[in-house]
């Protein structure tokens, strides 16, 4: 994870510092086979060499937004579709999800009520496409959640009887998100789902 985590650094400084010099970089050159490679290939080294690769990356991708903000280039069009502006929430958002995955002392509990409101949506409308086997509903419960954008809101998907997936916003997102075993607990039910992204 902590590979992964440097790469999408790495990819995002690259894809930006090119449109800072008026050039069109692709964020994983070779594709995400390449990406995936890369990623696979770099899991097994020791401890301090990954913390050292994530920082290292972390302060580039830093400097590479410092000279963003220098040149108030935050609109520059890159890669993707995307921005400077949008490469920011971007990378938040791959930082938050997978720090959770270094089954640390972080979890999704944690997660901001702004990421939480921002995602859960986007993560909900997948489920048509994701629900493989059966049917699901799933509920946003007022107790436990951080922001009040989904507070009751339902969406169901499948078909026949469902499966009940109710609790806070954050739990339903990190089940979306396919990390429901760390918060079964939480949910009054989980469901397989096909894979998020």
């Amino acid at each position: 994870m902590l590979t992964h985590i440097a790469r999408n650094a790495d990819g995002i400084a690259d894809t930006i510092a090119g449109a800072l010099r008026g050039e069109v970089v692709e964020r994983y050159p070779g594709g995400w086979e390449a990406r995936n490679l890369a990623i696979a290939a770099g899991a097994g080294r020791p401890f301090s060499e990954l913390v050292s690769d994530v920082r290292d990356s972390a302060a580039r991708l830093d400097s590479v937004f410092d000279d963003v903000r220098s040149a108030d280039a935050w609109m520059l069009p890159t890669t993707e579709e995307q921005t400077p502006s949008t490469w920011v929430y971007r990378r938040w958002r791959e930082v938050l999800v997978h720090h959770v995955d270094l089954a640390a002392s972080y979890t999704p509990d944690q997660w901001p009520p702004l990421f939480v409101s921002t995602e859960l949506g986007e993560a909900a409308s997948s489920l048509t496409e994701r629900v493989t086997d059966g049917a699901v509903r799933v509920r946003v419960t007022a107790e436990g959640s951080g922001a009040s954008d989904y507070l009751g809101a339902e969406w169901t998907a499948g078909s026949g009887s469902p499966v009940d997936v109710s609790g806070p916003d954050w739990a339903v997102l990190a089940w979306l998100t396919g990390r429901g075993s760390v918060v079964s607990s939480v949910l009054s039910g989980t469901a397989t789902l096909g894979k998020w992204r």
